[in-house]
């Protein structure tokens, strides 16, 4: 099962929709206003399946909870240098390139998802997740979510307004570089 993510809406949007080949809906993301740390996936009939949360601020651990049971943690968010993600609980391994979105998580030796960087309709770059079970689907999507950097922003003023971050300006680029210089 293939599942696609537009990467312009893990950059700056509040709202994520997660599609199949067919372009049909299959979980819708959210990342709470208050509490930037905390996406919430929902199915395509609008019921919480599964979240990410900040489980320890000062030692960075996020949890991974699906149907209300956590099922993963994650000790650190990556950074540039790192290549490998273990995943307690549900054991785990991401394996790859993190910084380009191409990795490979792995489950006893087996694997059980791919997610690589693709071009979607209309030329937009996204993610393709390619699961081999679709019971690790809600887990894998919200992992995939986690690792390209879905959370980074609000590190930089935990209670800033993401609008007034300079991502979504109302202007256009060109009239808001003219301004600044005149």
């Amino acid at each position: 099962m293939e599942l696609y993510i537009r990467k312009a809406d893990l950059a700056v949007g509040n709202i994520l929709v997660v599609a199949n080949q067919n372009k049909e809906t299959t979980f819708i993301a959210s990342r709470d206003k208050d509490n930037p740390f905390l996406i919430k996936l929902y199915n395509r009939l609008n019921t919480l399946i599964g979240e990410i949360k900040l489980k320890n601020n000062f030692l960075k651990i996020y949890s991974i909870e699906i149907n209300g049971e956590e099922k993963a943690t994650i000790n650190a968010v990556p950074v540039i240098d790192l290549k490998y993600v273990y995943l307690s609980q549900a054991n785990w391994n991401v394996v790859g390139n993190l910084v380009a979105s191409k990795y490979h998580v792995t489950k006893a030796g087996k694997e059980i998802l791919r997610v690589q960087p693709t071009i979607l309709s209309q030329g937009h770059p996204g993610l393709e997740l390619s699961f081999e079970s679709l019971d690790d689907s809600p887990m894998g999507t919200l992992l995939a979510i986690f690792l390209d950097k879905y959370i980074k922003l609000p590190i930089l003023a935990p209670k800033a307004d993401l609008d007034n971050l300079g991502m979504k300006s109302k202007m256009s680029y060109l009239n808001n570089f003219k301004n600044k210089y005149e």
